[in-house]
């Protein structure tokens, strides 16, 4: 029995990990920004307020901002709560209480599960701007009436740009300014 064998020179390969790359970073060209922050234990104690700093540029242009969320599937409650703060470049802080559902009425989970981990990735606000380029820094708080709050294994913040210019109607209506407003 004749064997075929090919060759492939480096070049291929390079060729090849180049393509992948290429594809694998395409997929994900919207995001600015994201960070997950794992929970010790996964118990989140209300004392543990996980921060997340990002750089702005564009002020042009509009934003979505979600809520990463990774927990057990022994996480007691459909929801959690969180107080979502925020200081601006200008060093004006902002806080805001919201609720970021994790299961339906019947107690089937949002998100991608695999075994008893699950993965949940929730809009908070969508077409946002930032009045100002410069440093914005957010951070995260439990505010379950448990404390320390069991299953919550990680969270994180993700920024992504939309690709749709802010119109004067925006510019001037300081609602949509990017702080997070949660989920309904």
């Amino acid at each position: 029995m004749n064997e075929i064998r090919r060759m492939q020179s480096p070049g291929t390969s390079l060729l090849i990990i180049f393509c992948g790359l290429i594809l694998f970073t395409s997929c994900d060209k919207n995001r600015i920004y994201e960070k997950n922050v794992t929970i010790d234990k996964y118990i989140w104690d209300s004392k543990v307020k996980p921060v997340f700093t990002v750089d702005i540029a564009d002020t042009s242009v509009l934003y979505n901002l979600y809520i990463n969320v990774r927990h057990a599937e022994i996480y007691p409650f459909q929801n959690i709560w969180l107080i979502v703060s925020t200081k601006f470049p200008d060093g004006t802080t902002a806080s805001r209480r919201i609720e970021v559902m994790l299961a339906d009425e019947e107690g089937k989970w949002f998100g991608e599960g695999l075994g008893d981990i699950w993965d949940y990735r929730s809009l908070i606000q969508e077409n946002a701007f930032f009045d100002k380029p410069g440093t914005y820094t957010f951070s995260l708080e439990q505010n379950m009436r448990v404390d320390p709050l069991p299953g919550v294994m990680s969270i994180g913040m993700r920024i992504e740009n939309t690709g749709i210019y802010r119109t004067n109607e925006q510019e001037n209506n300081s609602r949509e300014k990017a702080h997070p407003q949660g989920n309904r």
